[in-house]
């Protein structure tokens, strides 16, 4: 996959475009599908959104993406985006709640826990309001938004790999945040998490919803603009070999998402 452009910077006013994207590869299963007690080797598909919400990795992308790291005794954190020119990561708006609506088809009988927990997860430690609203039937992971009307809710589903080929072979989610510029600046405004319905139903939830409860908050890291990062002892790591909260150092990188001037 190609990189980023030559200083690593896009225009002030130019929003990502779709053709120069990237699909981020990150946790892999060493070729099982099996779940076990260890947290499954996983691999967890970040896209940085253009134009739609999910593509497919035939796609010639190449990325505009700034990879930020940060570390220090809170352990290190990367952010998938950064203002243009600055250290100061993309993120959502602190000040405006944040709707969540979830597509129960395929998931599992747990689904309500597993992402209300992701959401609490995620509001304490980054400070935003995320909020679960009514359910949804929908199913369009390519929609769009352009920053006119109200903004659609993030959207949770489960989908097998006939509807959503990236989650082909290990891949067991897909989460991504749609940017687009507002007041001059990028700010993600939507998004979406798309987990494997087969791979979920094969867990045991009276053993695994720890596990399982991972992979959400792992994706819900993704969708606020954390990336991976190489350290073990990081629930953002793209290698989580047992993990079942977040480490230090996600836990800064999430803190700093949640400080974004409104």
């Amino acid at each position: 996959m190609s990189t980023e452009s030559d200083d690593g910077h896009r225009p002030d006013d130019a929003a990502p475009d779709l053709e120069q994207q990237t699909l981020r590869p990150g946790r892999h299963r060493d070729g099982k599908r099996t779940i076990s007690p260890v947290l499954p080797g996983l691999l967890i598909v970040i896209l940085l959104l253009g134009g739609v919400l999910l593509v497919t990795p035939g796609d010639n992308l190449e990325t505009l993406r700034r990879l930020t790291r940060f570390g220090g005794a809170d352990g290190p954190y990367e952010f998938v985006n950064t203002q243009p020119g600055s250290e100061t990561p993309v993120g959502y708006n602190p000040c405006q709640a944040i709707n969540v609506a979830v597509n129960p088809d395929g998931a599992p009988g747990n689904w309500e826990n597993l992402v209300d927990t992701a959401i609490r997860h995620t509001n304490d430690a980054t400070g935003l309001r995320f909020q679960r609203v009514a359910n949804t039937r929908e199913r369009d992971f390519s929609r769009k938004y352009d920053g006119s009307g109200p903004r659609p809710p993030v959207l949770v589903a489960w989908a097998t790999t006939a509807e959503v080929p990236d989650l082909e072979g290990d891949v067991i989610g897909l989460s991504a945040s749609r940017p687009i510029v507002v007041d001059g600046r990028l700010e993600y405004v939507t998004g979406v998490v798309v987990l494997d319905s087969i791979d979920f139903a094969d867990y045991d939830l009276s053993r695994d919803q720890p596990y399982a409860q991972a992979v959400l908050d792992h994706e819900f890291g993704h969708l606020v603009g954390l990336d991976h990062v190489h350290d073990k002892h990081e629930l953002m790591n793209e290698d989580n070999l047992g993990l079942t909260s977040y480490g230090p150092g996600d836990l800064k990188g999430l803190e700093r998402l949640g400080e974004i001037d409104c």
